[in-house]
């Protein structure tokens, strides 16, 4: 008789001015069920395939860390009902905040949107020659350290402080 085991990890990290990015991996294992009566082979198989999920969810986040690499597990090889639960946050690196590899983010653009209709006479179209003047790429292909800025500008420009519209 063979079981059914579904194995998967998610996971999300923080990327630069208020962006985030996450990646999902799910495996399922089909086993014998005589393979249950090795418990200690049976929690090898296991802990193995949530290893090859964690190694596939950090090499896809690595694509979106500002040097390409995955951060590197050292943890040793334990029972995933500790091991997954008990993983350390991402780790940071303040130098990260200000690299322009970084795309715009969804929620900055979405605030973004949200600040244009706010400011009077301002519509998708006038931003994007500013953002081109400004930043030398039309909105939605800012870097997120521009975008930053083109939301300061745009709250200025909101409370009436800074021309956008022209």
């Amino acid at each position: 008789m063979a079981i059914k085991i579904n194995i998967g990890v998610c996971k999300k990290i923080g990327l630069p001015e208020y962006g985030s990015a996450g990646s999902h991996c799910d495996i399922e294992l089909e086993m014998d069920f005589a393979a249950m009566q090795n418990p200690d082979e049976f929690q090898k198989r296991v802990a193995f395939a949530y290893r090859l999920c964690r190694d596939a969810v950090e090499s896809e986040l690595a694509t979106h860390r500002p040097n390409g690499t995955p951060k590197q597990d050292t943890r040793p090889m334990v029972a995933p009902s500790t091991e997954y639960r008990n993983s350390p946050p991402p780790e940071r690196n303040d130098n990260q905040r200000n690299d322009n590899r970084f795309p715009v983010s969804a929620k900055q653009m979405a605030f973004i949107n949200q600040l244009t209709k706010a400011v009077k006479g301002l519509n998708a179209r006038k931003l994007d020659t500013y953002c081109q003047q400004t930043y030398g790429a039309v909105c939605n292909q800012l870097t997120s350290k521009d975008a930053s800025r083109l939301i300061d500008d745009l709250k200025q420009a909101k409370d009436g402080g800074k021309e956008i519209a022209s």
